[in-house]
């Protein structure tokens, strides 16, 4: 009978919600709720709470929703509905990005996503994404916002939902005009060639000056991110500049490994430590996926190619610089033990950090063709320390095609087996066999 009296009321307090009268709505499902309470039936207790949440928001009471929200998210959980924890989730979501705490939201909409992905909700699943572009849009983050509409879409297009498809791609089509109004101002690209210049100084006093000069610059230019990331800049420029503080974090340390009389080959993981924790906690604070960072195949017949110019830039490196090896003996365990080690220090982390992060920050802030640039002259910047012209110039050009291969397919992945595989013949394979391979080319 309690149960019974219990879902009159649901039903009665839904039909005044459906109707608009939300002070009665809210009257039946606190009467829903009082029953229920004393009657073990979480699920329907769990559905009240979630109603309850929806009422108090579209009274613009986020507090108070997002309670019942939290309350309804613990009672799903109880009776493990993942649709219910999906609803509750995309609620609390909601309340942050009506907030403007953008990346809260989406931290919400992502999990949402997972929830329904797990009952196989594809339609529900499509419009969490294109809420979670919407967020990136918010903030002018245009290749994040991107990135979900065009996962929404696709999975409208297969659900044969025309009409919200079509919706989408009118949005996508409207970034682009908003990426040709909204801009950074003269002066943050004035600042962010200071830093620029300031990076190349650094690396130059290394070489011609001493190494204290060095990180002393080095650390200048890492206050000076922190407190220019800090101020009233816009979004997309403030990520951008945090996302480059990793730059001289990296440097500082690769320039005080040498004093510490570590094995060359262990300076590399080491400096990965500290840069795949900036990774995570860059990921974190903008909300990104490893989808965003490129982690995703795409074309596999594309990655593969991409992947095996790291053949040719090895070789044409090794002939610019013919380093000393890393290892002293060449056999497959050293090979195999030590071409792990750079893989995931160089090949992975730096496209990650350089591909994944900077230049995607660096196109949303100044555009597609000047972060491509801005991201190339970083990374050829930090390989001053080679003490060779030409190989900056060759390493430049790398760089470019890098991140344009970055721009047209958003995957890091064939890049960064072309980083490994350059890497590993440049300081492991070639160093031993450059006379033999040289002769059979």
């Amino acid at each position: 009978m309690v149960r019974t009296y219990a879902q009159e009321f649901f039903e009665t307090g839904k039909k005044f919600h459906e109707q608009g009268n939300l002070v009665k709505a809210l009257n039946y499902y606190h009467k829903a709720l009082n029953y229920l309470r004393t009657y073990a039936d979480v699920k329907t207790e769990a559905d009240v709470l979630l109603e309850i949440g929806n009422v108090y928001v579209e009274r613009d009471d986020y507090e108070t929703g997002q309670k019942y929200y939290q309350s309804s998210l613990k009672a799903f959980k109880a009776a493990d509905d993942y649709t219910g924890e999906g609803y509750a989730l995309s609620g609390i979501g909601f309340i942050f990005e009506k907030q403007e705490r953008f990346v809260e939201a989406r931290e919400n909409y992502f999990e949402a996503v997972k929830k329904f992905e797990e009952t196989k909700d594809q339609e529900r699943v499509a419009t969490i994404s294109s809420l979670i572009g919407g967020t990136y849009e918010e903030q002018g983050a245009w290749e994040d916002a991107i990135i979900e509409y065009k996962r929404s879409s696709s999975i409208f297009k297969n659900v044969s939902d025309i009409k919200r498809k079509q919706h989408i791609d009118d949005l996508i089509d409207d970034i682009q005009n908003k990426r040709s109004i909204t801009k950074t101002t003269r002066n943050e690209k004035l600042i962010a060639v200071l830093y620029l210049i300031g990076l190349i100084f650094a690396e130059i006093s290394v070489i011609y000056i001493n190494t204290e000069v060095g990180i002393v610059i080095e650390l200048v230019i890492l206050f000076a991110l922190l407190i220019n990331s800090s101020l009233d800049v816009s979004y997309n420029y403030s990520v951008m500049l945090k996302s480059i503080m990793i730059i001289p974090i990296i440097r500082i340390i690769g320039l005080l490994l040498p004093i510490l009389q570590i094995q060359p080959l262990f300076w590399f993981p080491i400096i990965a430590v500290p840069l795949y924790e900036a990774i995570y906690t860059i990921m974190k604070s903008q909300g990104l996926t490893i989808k965003h960072v490129g982690l995703i195949w795409g074309n596999k017949k594309i990655q593969f190619l991409i992947a095996l110019t790291g053949l040719l830039i090895g070789i044409i490196e090794y002939e610019i610089l013919q380093p000393q090896p890393l290892i002293e003996v060449l056999n497959p365990v050293t090979l195999i033990f030590a071409s792990i080690i750079l893989f995931i220090s160089i090949g992975l982390a730096y496209e990650l950090i350089f591909r994944g992060i900077i230049q995607k920050n660096a196109e949303n802030a100044f555009g597609t063709i000047a972060g491509i640039l801005y991201t190339a002259i970083i990374f050829t910047a930090i390989q001053i320390g080679w003490n060779s012209f030409i190989f900056l110039i060759f390493i430049f050009m790398v760089s470019l095609f890098y991140g344009y291969t970055f721009m047209k397919t958003r995957s890091i992945v064939g890049i960064t087996v072309s980083s490994g595989i350059s890497t590993i013949f440049l300081l492991l394979i070639l160093p031993f066999y450059a006379s033999t391979i040289f002769h059979l080319i």
